[in-house]
């Protein structure tokens, strides 16, 4: 499955990674939003262990994302141009929104794990 945006790699990786490793595909538009990406990736992937419930409510939040954009891709060549560049925001702002998530659930818990030290 290709995508043609920065972003839309992660959806994929992240629905695939519920079961197994994967390699987001990424366009030529930047090593920053590639990097961006392997981040939140990472961090997903950390999360399962250290937060399992965190994990389980995030990657059903980007399966609703993979979800829509999949039926979107389905009808991309259907779909005007305005109407498509308003669905492909709206996954990159949606997947945005659920890296920060997952980026403050992971800082969360390791300050949890330090208060926790902090008390021997």
């Amino acid at each position: 499955m290709r995508f043609t945006f920065p972003g839309a790699a992660i959806v994929a990786a992240f629905i695939l990674s519920a079961c197994q490793a994967t390699t987001p595909t990424h366009t030529t538009e930047a090593p920053i939003a590639s990097s961006q990406e392997d981040k939140c990736y990472q961090e997903f992937a950390a999360l399962k262990d250290l937060d399992p419930l965190a994990y389980e409510k995030y990657r059903q939040q980007m399966q609703t994302i993979d979800e829509n954009f999949g039926v979107y891709k389905s009808n991309e060549a259907l779909i005007d141009e305005n109407a498509s560049e308003v669905m492909l925001t709206e996954v990159n702002k949606m997947l945005s929104l659920v890296c920060v998530r997952i980026n403050n659930a992971v800082y969360s818990n390791m300050m949890d794990r330090v208060q926790s030290l902090n008390k021997l």
